[in-house]
Order: structure tokens, then sequence, then C-alpha cells
């Protein structure tokens, strides 16, 4: 199977996913046939594991966050999602002698795809103070981007700092 198969059938399967998770109340945009729905999500709490990543440590985290979500799929299968997610969070290191943190962080994520090329990409912003009064603070920024063009040309970056 090529990269070009491989991408595009990954990019379909979360248009599909996006399509069952966002399926309750839909619309047909402009009479045209295209698809398109946002869900508005306010104070969710997750909680989750995450590795070291981008110099911070590896632990759990704890979020109550608020998002939106729109989708839209055209007549032609063309597919473009976004999500925005904001909130605050803490964070327990597994490292027991690291504080713990809490904070507020951003996340956007975009995905456009058509019968040619597609795109990903997103960017993720975290600021936390440690919570034992040190004064020590956790900043991560980071972002990424993985495309494909017509041709099977296929590009990723990854950046945090």
């Amino acid at each position: 199977m090529s990269r070009s198969t491989r991408f595009r059938r990954t990019v379909v399967a979360l248009g599909v996913v996006g399509l069952l998770a966002f399926a309750a109340p839909s619309a047909f945009a402009g009479g045209n046939g295209a698809f398109t729905d946002t869900q508005n999500l306010h104070n969710v709490t997750q909680t989750f594991p995450v590795g070291a990543q981008c110099g911070a440590p590896a632990g759990t985290i704890t979020a109550t966050f608020n998002a939106v979500m729109h989708i839209t799929v055209n007549n032609a299968g063309d597919v473009w999602i976004t999500a925005t997610q904001e909130g605050w969070f803490t964070f327990v290191p597994d490292d027991l002698t690291t504080p713990n943190f809490a904070g507020h962080f951003a996340v956007w994520f975009g995905l456009s795809e058509n019968n040619r090329n597609g795109v990903m990409h997103d960017t993720f912003n975290i600021r936390a103070t440690a919570t034992d009064g040190s004064g020590a603070t956790l900043a991560v920024h980071a972002v990424d981007h993985l495309s494909m063009s017509a041709s099977g040309q296929v590009n990723l970056f990854m950046d945090c700092h």
C-alpha cells in the first residue's frame, strides 16, 4: 500500500469518526448537499497519562476545558475539520521529587482533505506554575504540520519550545 493510500485512508477515517461524533444536530449547508456540524463542549473534565515531551516530564494530567469542533463534508467527499480547546489543568509528575503544576492550556487542530491533497496541523500551548510555592514554571509551545500533495509528496515538521 502506498503512502498516498495510507494517508488518504487515515484522513478519511478521521473524517468518518468526525461525522459519527457530530451526528447529533447536523445541517446540510446551503442546500448543496454539504454536511456541516458544530459542537460546543463546556466544563469537560478528563484525566490521562502523558509521556515526557518537549522538555516536560512524564506524569498525569487532569484538565477541565471548553471546546468547539466543526466539520464540513461536501458532495465530492472533501473534508474540513477544526477544533479549539481551552482550559485549566493540573499536572502530577511521575517523578515524586518534581513539584506538581497547575496552569492554562489552549489547543487548535485543523484537517483539510480532498481526493488529491491533504493537510493536518495543530498548535498546543501550556503555561503552568509549581503548586509547592517554589515559583518554578512550565511553558510549552508545540506546532506540527503533515501534508501530502497530489504528486504524493509528504511534508512533515514538528517543533516545540
